[in-house]
């Protein structure tokens, strides 16, 4: 299975969505890989705001598309919080 480790990062009410070219083979491998890069993203960027999800390849085909069609991407949880 490939999991897609996916970064929403936001500055003010503007965000992007970024991903890793390479996959993951387990959930659990992403999510423990997603820590460091989510300390070095807030050491990088202290006045953004930014999740971390680890997606399957249907979920993150979903997620692509709705970009296709123009979905801005944000955040689900509450900036003062973080999902990883």
């Amino acid at each position: 299975m490939n999991i897609w480790m996916v970064i929403i990062i936001c500055f003010g009410t503007s965000c992007e969505a970024i991903w890793e070219q390479t996959t993951y083979n387990t959930i659990e491998s992403c999510v423990t890989a997603s820590k460091p890069v989510s300390q070095y993203m807030q050491n990088q960027f202290p006045t953004s705001a930014g999740e971390i999800h680890c997606m399957t390849d249907g979920m993150f085909e979903t997620f692509k598309q709705g970009l296709r069609d123009g979905k801005q991407p944000t955040l689900t949880t509450e900036p003062a919080q973080t999902s990883i």
